[in-house]
């Protein structure tokens, strides 16, 4: 292949986008950019043992379908590519989810593509995206006002599974690669459309701006490039922040997260968002700024698919509950609470250090009873803190740590065999079960970690 083929397979080496024994399933439609991707896969074949199979997906959209489909078979016979093809009504998808067409197409050719995918191993599947397609995206995404994860959307490898090889070349290249070569391709008549935003960006908007500035689809992939990178820093930043302090992997604390830098706080909270609704679908700037910084009080926040609940600084789906429980500890050790995603550790120690908060206490050895008891508080449940001669309701303890009622079954209590309260955690330890004396070792260390 003159011209396309030498920086193609450098790319593939350099990148590994290609590795010996996969299989690459080529999107494959007619147009010039997938012809110009499945001859170039087909040569490759000859400097890397790849498996070449082309996947035709039917939109019957346009008029012309039919057509296009018999080009497209003829191509394959002709080149000798095994061809996979489907047809779908994209147009009643469209309807019936209530989604642009654009984004109806992409949603089902991408459903087939990942069909296809699963009848093979050491799979990738391979769009013909060009650097012309990601300027055009680009400036669709910064039009609707697209934060980085938009901006920088179209990836040279999304998810191992997902290459775009073309990405180097610019429209101009790959019709110059088809004239050389004498290739013809099967037009797509809808691209003329203006009345579709992409097309008004890439017959009219990007032809200008090329008067004024000629590399701007190179400047354009620099910066996407920029945005992939931070964007990726960003979502692994999240996802740690997320691992550590997520509440039963659905509640989230938003005052430690105002601490965070502005940029941090967005990416975690849609990642959040992500984790709980399974999408980001129609979730805009104001979903996340509104939560963020002016619903710190809120009752409730209803985002397009997902219905939460902000109380005093804690964020969790509306229907999210702690269900009752009860276990018990017959000597040391460590009972896992399934119910709060925790657990209780009850240590012998010889040493008396006094706990750092709250979620950890330290009692005579001689004053503890087992087994004991450890479940939800309940509404008759009372002690005396220490230090303290007052006898005083656990809900009022637990209400006072700033946890939503919704939540108070997160910090069990603990009772002697007797059934004596000696500490719910969040509070201070029951009066009856304080050391007075630091050398009447050995001690009861128990936390909830």
């Amino acid at each position: 292949m003159k011209y396309l083929y030498p920086p193609f397979f450098k790319h593939i080496r350099d990148t590994y986008l290609v590795e010996a024994g996969d299989t690459i399933i080529a999107a494959f439609s007619g147009g010039k950019d997938s012809l110009s991707l499945l001859y170039l896969l087909k040569q490759l074949q000859g400097d890397i043992p790849i498996q070449l199979i082309a996947a035709y997906f039917n939109h019957q959209i346009r008029r012309d379908h039919s057509e296009e489909q018999r080009f497209v078979e003829k191509t394959c016979s002709s080149m000798n590519i095994e061809l996979i093809k489907k047809s779908e009504d994209v147009v009643s998808f469209q309807h019936k989810n209530s989604l642009n067409l654009e984004h109806a197409a992409s949603l089902l050719r991408y459903r087939f593509l990942i069909d296809v995918s699963r009848n093979h191993q050491q799979v990738k599947i391979a769009t013909g995206h060009t650097r012309s397609d990601l300027a055009e995206t680009f400036l669709i995404k910064l039009l609707r006002g697209s934060g980085s994860r938009g901006l920088g959307s179209i990836y040279a490898r999304k998810d191992n599974s997902i290459i775009r090889p073309l990405l180097i070349f610019s429209q101009e290249e790959i019709r110059d690669f088809l004239e050389r070569n004498d290739i013809p391709f099967y037009p797509d008549y809808t691209n003329e459309d203006i009345t579709l935003l992409r097309n008004r960006i890439r017959n009219i908007l990007l032809p200008e701006l090329k008067k004024i500035e000629p590399g701007i689809e190179d400047h354009l992939f620099n910066t996407t490039t920029i945005i992939q990178d931070e964007y990726d820093y960003f979502i692994r930043q999240s996802h740690d922040y997320l691992k550590q302090n997520l509440i039963l992997d659905r509640v989230l604390q938003l005052d430690p997260l105002k601490k965070q830098h502005p940029a941090l706080r967005r990416f975690v909270l849609r990642e959040y968002i992500c984790h709980l609704k399974g999408d980001l679908l129609d979730i805009n700037f104001s979903h996340i700024e509104n939560i963020l910084f002016h619903q710190s009080c809120a009752k409730s926040s209803s985002l397009p698919g997902l219905a939460l609940k902000c109380r005093k600084g804690y964020l969790y789906p509306r229907d999210f509950h702690i269900s009752a429980y009860g276990y018990t500890a017959v000597s040391t050790g460590s009972i896992s609470l399934k119910e709060t995603g925790k657990k209780i550790s009850i240590k012998k120690t010889n040493t008396f250090r006094i706990p750092p908060d709250n979620f950890g206490i330290i009692t005579p050895l001689s004053s503890i009873r087992f087994p004991l008891q450890i479940r939800n508080a309940e509404k008759d449940d009372s002690y005396n803190k220490i230090n303290s001669g007052i006898n005083q309701s656990v809900f009022e303890m637990i209400r006072s740590t700033g946890i939503p009622s919704d939540l108070r079954n997160y910090f069990p209590l603990i009772l002697d065999a007797s059934g004596k309260p000696i500490w719910v955690v969040g509070s201070p330890i029951a009066e009856l079960f304080k050391v007075k004396n630091k050398q009447e070792s050995p001690f009861i260390k128990i936390s909830y970690i």
